[in-house]
């Protein structure tokens, strides 16, 4: 399996595990040969959405992007209602990891 198959597995996982929990959820990162940024402003794959509550959304396999990025734009943009998850699917594994950034810092949740 190459490295694109991979990422559509991994995302559409994303996909199915978020509407497990009853969200609506977007796929936002763009596909093509020439398109430099692919990702929603550079960070965020999907976009899911439930009554009460938005989250944007990074899909990664067996390890984490860097932190640093995503807790920068926590402290300017996370509010009650909207949330920055990244979801860490690691081969031949079943269940996720899961990374919630609040206010500059993460941690690591269970749904």
């Amino acid at each position: 399996m190459n490295l694109k198959q991979k990422g559509n597995r991994n995302r559409l996982k994303a996909i199915k595990y978020f509407e497990s929990y009853g969200y609506d959820v977007a796929v936002v990162e763009r596909t093509g040969r020439h398109i430099k940024v692919k990702d929603m402003y550079g960070l965020f794959d999907l976009v899911a959405i439930r009554k009460d509550l938005c989250l944007f959304i990074q899909v990664a396999s067996n390890r984490p992007h860097v932190h640093k990025a995503f807790e920068e734009y926590s402290l300017r943009y996370v509010f009650r209602s909207i949330k920055f998850i990244q979801i860490v699917w690691i081969d031949r594994k079943e269940e996720p990891k899961l990374f919630e950034y609040i206010k500059g810092r993460r941690r690591r949740i269970y749904l």
